[in-house]
C-alpha cells in the first residue's frame, strides 16, 4: 500500500470516527445543554407568532432550556427562512414553515434557498383555512355579493396580503381570478399589520388564516365572508365554503418545523417526540381548536412527503393561474 494510499484511509477512518463520536453524541440524553430559538419569518402578532410561541412555552418546559422565538418577517418569508438554512447544523435553531415555504420557488426570481434541499423536516403542528374577511364598513354580506360589489367597481377595492409570493396574496389573487374581478394588492410584512390596516378601513379585504383572523372576527371588528377549506370551519359554522360560489376553490395552510439540512437526526427525533407531544396535551388541544386549528402530530419522513406534494400541488396552480415570477 503506497503512503498516499495510507493517508487516503486514515482520513476516511478519522473521518467515520468523529461521525461516530457526533452521532453518540447527539444520541446523549443531555440534549439540549442550552437554549434553542424558533425563527419566524412574520412580524409579532400574527397567527403564525402565537402558534411559535404556545409551541415554544411547551417545548422550553419540557426540554429544560429556554427556547426564544425570533421574528424576521418580509420578502415572502426568505429573511426569516435564509437564516434558518444558514444556521449552525446543530439542532438549536428551528424555523416555522407555512405554505409559502414552497411556494416561492415558483414566485421568485432570485430564491435563496431550496425549501426540499436546504432543510430538514422536524414536526407539524397542524392545518387550518383561509378566510376571507372584509371591513364592516363594506356592504356586502356574502361572497356573491361582494363580487358583484367588486364587479361594480373594478380596481376600486383594495386587498392586504403578505406579497403575491404568500398564502395570502395567492388566495386572493386565485380568488380574483376565479370570480373575475380587479382588485389591488397591498403588501405588509406581516399579518399583523395588514390585518390592523384592515379593522382601520385602510383596505376592504383580506384573506388570511383562521388564527389570526377569528379574535377579530368574534369582536365583530371584522366581518368573515368564507372560507378556503371544503368544509364549514368549526369555529365559524355560519361562514359558508367559498366553494360553494366558486367551484374548485380550495386553500388550506398549514404551520411546521424545520432545521437546517445536516442537523444531526438524533437531536430531530428529540425535538419531533416533545413536539408530537405538545399537540397530545388537552390544553394545547384546546387553545389551538379555539384558533381554529387542527392538530396533526406528523414523523418527519412524513412532513417530506407532504413539502414535496405541496411544491407539486403549487406550482401547478401558479403556473396556470399565469403569475409571473417576481
Amino acid at each position: 500500500m503506497t503512503i498516499h494510499r495510507i493517508r487516503n484511509v486514515a482520513a476516511t477512518l478519522a473521518v467515520l470516527l468523529l461521525s461516530s463520536l457526533v452521532s453518540r453524541a447527539w444520541a446523549a440524553d443531555d440534549y439540549p445543554t442550552h437554549s434553542l430559538r424558533i425563527i419566524v419569518p412574520y412580524s409579532p402578532g400574527g397567527g403564525a407568532d402565537l402558534l411559535a410561541r404556545l409551541v415554544a412555552q411547551h417545548l422550553s418546559e419540557r426540554v429544560k432550556q429556554s427556547v426564544l422565538v425570533e421574528n424576521q418577517g418580509g420578502a415572502s418569508n426568505t429573511i426569516g427562512m435564509r437564516a434558518v438554512a444558514t444556521s449552525a447544523k446543530d439542532g438549536y435553531t428551528l424555523g416555522l414553515a407555512t405554505p409559502v415555504f414552497v411556494m416561492t420557488p415558483s414566485l421568485l426570481k432570485d430564491q435563496p434557498y431550496d425549501p426540499l434541499k436546504d432543510f430538514t423536516p422536524v414536526a407539524m403542528i397542524g392545518f387550518t383555512p383561509m378566510v376571507l374577511c372584509v371591513n364592516p364598513s363594506v356592504p356586502a354580506k356574502t361572497v356573491q355579493e361582494f363580487i358583484a360589489l367588486a364587479k361594480s367597481r373594478p380596481g376600486a377595492l383594495n386587498f392586504a396580503s403578505l406579497g403575491p409570493a404568500t398564502t395570502q396574496g395567492l388566495s386572493a389573487t386565485m380568488f380574483n381570478a376565479m370570480a373575475g374581478i380587479e382588485a389591488v394588492g397591498v403588501a405588509y410584512k406581516g399579518s399583523a399589520p395588514g390585518t390592523l390596516d384592515l379593522i382601520a378601513g385602510n383596505v376592504q379585504f383580506m384573506f388570511n388564516a383562521l388564527p389570526s383572523m377569528l379574535p377579530q372576527i368574534q369582536g365583530g371588528k371584522l366581518r368573515a365572508l368564507g372560507v378556503s377549506s371544503r368544509n364549514r370551519a368549526a369555529q365559524l359554522p355560519d361562514v359558508p365554503p367559498i366553494r360553494e360560489v366558486l367551484p374548485g376553490y380550495e386553500v388550506t395552510t398549514w404551520y411546521s418545523f424545520v432545521a437546517p439540512a445536516g442537523t444531526p437526526a438524533a437531536a430531530v427525533e428529540r425535538l419531533n417526540k416533545e413536539i408530537n407531544a405538545i399537540l397530545e396535551l388537552p390544553d394545547v388541544r384546546k387553545k389551538l381548536a379555539e384558533q381554529g386549528l387542527e392538530p396533526d402530530p406528523m414523523q418527519p419522513a412524513e412532513l417530506g412527503k407532504l413539502y414535496n406534494a405541496e411544491s407539486a400541488k403549487w406550482a401547478k396552480v401558479i403556473r396556470e393561474a399565469k403569475i409571473t415570477p417576481n
